[in-house]
C-alpha cells in the first residue's frame, strides 16, 4: 500500500453528540456485523450509504438517457468489446 493510501485510510478522531435512538442503531450493527467498536459500525454504514448513493447516481444518468443515446452506448460499448 502506499504512502497516499495509507494517510488516506488513517483515522482522524473526532467527537459527536448523538441522540440514543442512534447509538442503539449503532449498538444493534455492531452486534449484527460483530465489529469490535460503534467506530467501525459507523463506518460500515457510512460506506454502504456512499456505495448506495453512487449506484443511484449512476442508475439516474442511464435512466436520463433519450433513447438515441442509450443506442450510441450500447454502439460505443460493442466497438470496445471488439478491440480487445
Amino acid at each position: 500500500m502506499g504512502i497516499a493510501a495509507t494517510a488516506s485510510r488513517r483515522k482522524q478522531p473526532r467527537t459527536f453528540s448523538l441522540s440514543q435512538d442512534v447509538i442503539e442503531v449503532l449498538e444493534c450493527v455492531k452486534n449484527e456485523r460483530r465489529v469490535e467498536s460503534l467506530t467501525a459500525a459507523f463506518e460500515e454504514i457510512v460506506r454502504e450509504w456512499r456505495k448506495n448513493y453512487l449506484a443511484a447516481q449512476v442508475t439516474a444518468y442511464y435512466d436520463s438517457l433519450s433513447d438515441e443515446e442509450v443506442e450510441r452506448q450500447k454502439q460505443w460499448g460493442a466497438f470496445s468489446e471488439s478491440q480487445i
